[in-house]
């Protein structure tokens, strides 16, 4: 392929990026690249791509010249809670994920990038919600965005043959709706923006007298954001109208990860994450005019990630990939919600990857198993999460100039 095609098709994606409404209907996000995606996001510790500023930005010191990646994830989701034995069930959608990535080689042991994505989602909307009784409605959500974009630039550094340092500084923009029925006509609605920064730090050690072992650490930040926005009220709640503000911590992030190539063309991963969600405590909502503040309890709890991925060069030019990941849900039962109805998640996903001459093209599709979940709501309703699934579906292209 030539780079005038490349770059056309690169054109396409980020005109789509621009016209798509992104969404998720998960809270963190991983979903970084079409090849991450088929290894169940274990990458940090084994062959660089430019997606690699997101996962493990060390790793970028093995990527000569400038290289440039774009893509996209497309996510469909649905699911049902039951709160108070009201069952009701989210519409079946469909969301997309654009990432792009470039990568710039500047000396023998100094290498720059840049990427653009999306670390945390939350997005759905339940069928039939204005039929809710008012008892369960005026407390639980029908509509939730949460819609995050980080740009993140990174510097990397090869300290010796066999270690290499990265950090970055990460930009992360989020928009906030959620919206609240109470019968066909009365409901609110809470929107707001907000821009806060984070920084990200990366390790790669592939030692000379263990070539085929590859060790990664990895850290991101916390990020503490405070929306500025408005409530807006409708029917009997117009009074409730006025501007807002909306506090929400989203949580840092530390993994390890350990690579081994039994062949030259046969590699495995392992790696473990912490996702400190304690720090989610509540989405607290204040009100400009004084009046008392609104704050909806979460009281989210530490977890794990695990994941395990694999990849097998079937040819020169083709890489076949699977991978499994097991990702801890951090709700805290005693206060479950219908802004996230999900548990522990089972991901099984394969792809494959095709290199020439440059070029690059990636697929993955992942299929994703929730467990059912039993609890209660803030205010002691019976509440349970059932039948919810995910189908995930990426692509992405490569080019180095």
């Amino acid at each position: 392929m030539t780079k005038k095609t490349f770059l056309k098709i690169f054109a396409c994606i980020l005109a789509c990026a621009n016209t798509l409404n992104l969404q998720a209907a998960g809270f963190a996000l991983y979903e970084y690249s079409a090849r991450g995606n088929a290894m169940g996001g274990a990458v940090l510790a084994n062959k660089a791509e430019p997606a690699s500023i997101a996962a493990n930005p060390a790793l970028i010191t093995k990527l000569k010249g400038t290289q440039v990646q774009a893509g996209m994830t497309a996510v469909t989701v649905g699911g049902s809670t039951e709160i108070a034995g009201q069952k009701r069930d989210l519409k079946t959608s469909t969301f997309y994920l654009p990432n792009l990535y470039i990568t710039r080689q500047m000396r023998d042991h100094i290498y720059l990038g840049v990427g653009l994505f999306s670390r945390f989602g939350l997005g759905g909307k339940y069928k039939d919600y204005s039929t809710w009784s008012s008892a369960i409605s005026e407390r639980q959500s029908y509509r939730m965005d949460l819609v995050t974009y980080s740009v993140n630039p990174v510097m990397a550094s090869r300290v010796t043959d066999d270690l290499s340092l990265a950090g970055g500084f990460e930009i992360m923009y989020a928009h906030l709706i959620e919206d609240k029925g109470f019968g066909r006509q009365n409901g609110v609605r809470i929107e707001g923006d907000s821009i806060t920064w984070g920084a990200n730090f990366g390790l790669y050690y592939n030692p000379s007298w263990a070539e085929k072992w590859g060790a990664a650490l990895t850290y991101r930040t916390k990020t503490r954001h405070l929306a500025s926005g408005e409530v807006s009220g409708t029917g009997l709640f117009t009074s409730a109208s006025g501007d807002a503000t909306a506090a929400l911590a989203l949580p840092d992030q530390l993994a390890f990860g350990l690579s081994f190539a039994p062949l030259k063309k046969l590699t495995f991963e392992a790696d473990i994450m912490g996702i400190f969600w304690s720090s989610y405590k509540q989405l607290r909502i204040d009100y400009n005019d004084l009046r008392a503040p609104n704050n909806e309890f979460k009281h989210y709890k530490d977890v794990y990630r695990f994941s395990l991925g694999a990849e097998y060069s079937l040819t020169d030019n083709w890489d076949l990939r699977a991978g499994y990941v097991y990702d801890e849900s951090p709700i805290n039962h005693k206060y479950m919600d219908t802004m996230v109805p999900a548990d522990d998640r089972h991901i099984f996903s394969g792809g494959v990857g095709y290199n020439a001459k440059g070029f690059g093209v990636d697929v993955s599709y992942s299929y994703m198993i929730v467990s059912d979940l039993t609890g209660t709501t803030e205010h002691g309703q019976t509440a349970k999460y059932k039948d919810a699934t995910s189908h995930m579906i990426g692509l992405s292209f490569k080019y180095a100039f």
